[in-house]
Formats: C-alpha cells, sequence, structure tokens
C-alpha cells in the first residue's frame, strides 16, 4: 500500500443540482471510489461544494485532476492537501450531506463526523485540519 493521502477542496457548481442529480452525483462517486480505494466526504449548500478525498497518493491527485476537468462545476480551490496518518473517513467510500437539507445523508456507511449535532463550538486546535475546514463550512452556512 502506497502513503496515504487527503486533498480538500470546494467548487462551485455551474448549474443547480436538484436532489435526483445529487443522488446520482453521489451513487457515481461511491462506486467510482470504491474500485479505486478512495474514501471521504462530500458537503453542499446552495451549489457549493466542498469535498474531502484521501487514499493512496497517486489516486487522489489523479482523481482531483479529473474533477477539476467537470464542467458541472467551476472555481475548484484546493483548500489544504498533504499526507496523512490515517483517514478520516475510512467507512465511506463518500459520506455526504447536503446542508441545504440535512436530513439528507448517506446511510450505512455514514462517517461519524456527520453524527454530532452542529453546536458551533470550534474544534479542538488538534483535530485534524480537513476536518476542521469542512466543520467551519458546515457550521457557516446556516
Amino acid at each position: 500500500m502506497g502513503s496515504l493521502f487527503q486533498i480538500v477542496y470546494k467548487s462551485t457548481a455551474s448549474e443547480s443540482f436538484s436532489r435526483a442529480d445529487l443522488k446520482a452525483l453521489l451513487q457515481d462517486s461511491v462506486q467510482r471510489n470504491a474500485q479505486s480505494g478512495v474514501t471521504g466526504l462530500l458537503l453542499h449548500f446552495d451549489g457549493t461544494f466542498m469535498q474531502t478525498l484521501e487514499g493512496e497518493e497517486p489516486v487522489v491527485i489523479s482523481l482531483f485532476e479529473k474533477i477539476s476537468r467537470d464542467p458541472r462545476h467551476h472555481d475548484v480551490i484546493p483548500l489544504t492537501h498533504g499526507p496523512i496518518s490515517r483517514r478520516d473517513f475510512s467507512n465511506s467510500a463518500m459520506a455526504f450531506r447536503d446542508l441545504n437539507a440535512p436530513e439528507l445523508r448517506t446511510s450505512p456507511d455514514e462517517s461519524d463526523f456527520l453524527k454530532p449535532p452542529l453546536t458551533g463550538d470550534l474544534p479542538a486546535p488538534d483535530f485534524p485540519e480537513g476536518q476542521q475546514l469542512l466543520l467551519l463550512f458546515q457550521e457557516n452556512v446556516h
């Protein structure tokens, strides 16, 4: 197994995503990620996405490059990237939360990250940087 790598990025949808569009995107992501050994989390709010991808470095970088060229979104901005010692979303080929409708979540392998209530508290300083970014996104869109 190669070294683990993580990228957290944000992007803006080129057009509105319906619930059906989001479900289709999620299904494709879960299937693709499961086949390539990638895990992660996708957050969505009003056409803005924030996503974490984690797995073997060349696989994650290649996937991110492909995602960056996808015409369904633009302004793809990597927020943090680098080697990690362990996966933050090891049980989820792609955990998901639509912050417009928080009841829409992935189910069987849902990440523990999605389970705590949103409280507005800042994460502990030793909390992984990628998860801090995701929490800030969740907290500040409401």
